[in-house]
């Protein structure tokens, strides 16, 4: 139970119901002699110590007396211990483990140490194992009714880690930056540049597709369509632009001019894709009229 130090502490005991009161008395007798002669310790009870109101960081130890029961210390308490502990402060638990897989309401050593771990202590040391003490629980029967073959007592030592729960820890170097580094990609406004620098013009980075305005034809599309195609139910104007552009198209084709100069001779002497194809052979130089059907593309 000794702490090994001759600096006085505070130590905050827990204990529970069922421990004899001649036990207790001797665990604080002993705890005064390792808090030192201007030491303190506190006792409480560990049904109350979750609405005890202590001090957060105010012990410098807190110690959970030796008895054994047939349950084992929950999350919360570890939780309060850690809270009231100082940064670096030690908890040295007592707790009767099970010494094998699924015994009712007790855990293995191992499952004790990580439930410590998780608790944010660190410096977890080995469990020691202890004997059972009956003489030392009130009722023992009544609060302690396992197999002895299958339980033990054990004590482990955990401490809560050398700062506060919030603290803030500069993670910056402990080397003086070099200030100069700095100024080399600053340019304050009150600078000037020197005359030497040349910089670039950013129209030379510019080549002649991108100085190209587009045609305006081409930037209008269809909502639904996201394509310059008009969908079954145009009403945004698509439609009749598309349509005025084939009508164009077609008015622009009406005079044709004969690639190979034989168009007029008939169809034995056009080619496949003469707009003539069909038509009766006519004198040179005589305007003919093609009808839509004829200069309208095959799809």
């Amino acid at each position: 139970m000794s702490t090994n130090s001759d600096k006085p502490k505070k130590i905050l005991l827990l204990w529970g119901s069922y421990v004899k009161k001649d036990h207790l008395v001797k665990c604080v007798e002993n705890l005064k002699k390792d808090a030192g002669t201007n030491g303190q310790v506190a006792v409480e009870n560990l049904d109350r110590v979750l609405v005890s109101d202590h001090a957060s960081s105010s012990f410098d130890v807190v110690y959970f007396v030796d008895a054994p029961t047939q349950a084992f210390l929950p999350t919360e308490v570890f939780a309060e211990i850690g809270r009231v502990l100082k940064p670096g402060g030690t908890v040295i638990i007592r707790e009767s483990v099970a010494l094998k897989d699924n015994v009712p309401n007790l855990r293995t050593a191992s499952k004790l140490a990580s439930a410590l771990k998780l608790s944010g202590f660190v410096r977890i040391n080995e469990p020691q194992f202890l004997p059972l003490d009956k003489a030392n629980v009130e009722d023992y029967d009544k609060h302690f009714s396992h197999d002895e073959k299958d339980v033990s007592l054990v004590e482990i030592k955990a401490y809560k880690p050398n700062f506060e729960v919030g603290s803030v820890v500069s993670l910056a170097p402990a080397t003086k930056p070099d200030s100069n580094a700095a100024k080399v990609w600053m340019i304050s406004a009150d600078d000037t540049l020197d005359e030497n620098v040349e910089l670039i013009n950013e129209d030379d980075l510019l080549d002649e597709n991108d100085l190209k305005k587009p045609d305006p034809s081409t930037l209008k599309v269809c909502a639904t369509t996201k394509q310059r195609k008009a969908c079954k139910n145009c009403s945004c104007g698509l439609a009749e632009e598309l349509e005025k552009e084939e009508s164009e198209k077609i008015e622009k084709n009406r005079s044709v001019a004969s690639s190979c100069g034989s168009c007029y001779l008939g169809d034995a002497f056009r080619c496949a894709s003469c707009p003539y194809l069909g038509m009766p052979a006519f004198k040179p130089g005589e305007k003919i009229t093609l009808s839509e059907n004829q200069l309208r593309v095959d799809k």
